[in-house]
């Protein structure tokens, strides 16, 4: 990944994606844009807001975001590429010490123009990206922040489609280490809290969750489903290495990539055995999502969703918001809210 410093001018891609990130391949371009009075002192911390454009063309052969019926661009592009720069930004602009990796905690997407999402029916043609990010410290001690919120703007190909929010936290080495490691002991401390698949789980149809390969597809057949309510398992293996936890940290856990693609293939499963809605034609019209701890990936993993009524959105097109919760030995990992909308 690229980063420039400017105050104007066009962006200009080049240079590849980190290969450490989820993102890896495509090509991304991070300018920051500071204020005029900022600008000829970057080696400063900044005390208060920067603001930055990442840019980069969509990806037309990545294992995952280019995997599936092809009707959409996918969301993960956007949520990845500011997962690749959060950290980034905390470490170079806002002084956060080196050794503190960030983690997210919340995220929250919601699409403003659904048809700046469909594909090139041609396919196989790349449009450009770009998000802006406005950035802000939070929980700030001695001048340097402990967190990070984001403001973010997604355009594809010129065209607003989205607007977002992110927060970010900076943890300390130590203490986290010594935190996954009272965790993780104290779910196996509470036998009665199993929480467990009575055998093997199997995947679910790639046709329901709207991807094409095997290894790509994260939850399982539900194990209950009924009125509206499913309940399914997180897959931690066989899947994609492009699901890998480079993104996390090396703690074990199940990544921000896989989690986000379990709740999205949850949804959509969700959405169409409720209502009907056709996954091929379907993507989240919306998605906020709150992470509550870590999840460790040697322990099983379950996904509860539950739909609501059928509406319309502006357009006329079907929408079906769903209501999701992970937990680990039934302590909660994340809840989400999303709404699924089918295309025409």
């Amino acid at each position: 990944m690229t980063v420039d410093n400017r105050t104007t001018s066009a962006p200009v891609i080049h240079g590849p994606a980190s290969a450490a990130t989820a993102t890896a391949g495509i090509a991304q371009h991070l300018i920051h844009r500071p204020s005029a009075r900022s600008y000829y002192a970057l080696d400063a911390p900044s005390p208060g807001e920067e603001h930055f454009t990442l840019v980069g063309e969509t990806p037309v052969t990545h294992p995952l975001f280019n995997d599936g019926p092809g009707h959409f661009h996918d969301l993960q592009i956007a949520t990845g590429a500011v997962r690749d720069v959060g950290e980034l930004v905390g470490h170079r602009y806002f002084g956060v010490p080196g050794d503190r990796p960030g983690l997210f905690y919340r995220f929250a997407l919601d699409l403003t123009d659904l048809s700046a999402w469909r594909t090139d029916p041609a396919g196989g043609r790349p449009v450009i990206m770009e998000t802006r990010i406005r950035a802000r410290p939070a929980n700030v001690v001695a001048e340097v922040p402990r967190g990070l919120d984001f403001h973010l703007d997604v355009q594809i190909d010129g065209r607003p489609c989205a607007v977002g929010s992110a927060g970010m936290v900076f943890l300390m080495p130590k203490l986290y280490r010594k935190h996954v490691a009272h965790a993780r002991q104290a779910m196996r401390a509470v036998p009665e809290l199993d929480d467990a698949p009575d055998g093997p789980p199997r995947p679910a149809d790639i046709l329901e969750v709207s991807r094409g390969a095997d290894d790509n597809i994260v939850i399982s057949e539900p194990i209950d489903a009924s009125r509206g309510r499913i309940s399914t398992w997180v897959l931690s293996a066989p899947v994609s290495p492009v699901f890998d936890n480079a993104d996390e940290g090396s703690y074990g856990e199940f990544s921000g990539l896989h989690l986000l693609e379990a709740l999205r293939q949850t949804s959509l499963l969700t959405a169409g055995r409720a209502h009907g809605l056709e996954p091929s034609r379907s993507t989240l019209g919306a998605c906020q999502v709150h992470f509550r701890g870590q999840a460790a990936r040697d322990l099983p993993l379950r996904c509860v969703a539950v739909a609501g009524p059928l509406g319309r959105d502006a357009e006329g097109r079907p929408t079906v918001p769903v209501t999701l919760t992970l937990t680990q030995q039934r302590w909660a990992v994340a809840e989400a809210r999303t709404s699924v909308v089918q295309d025409y």
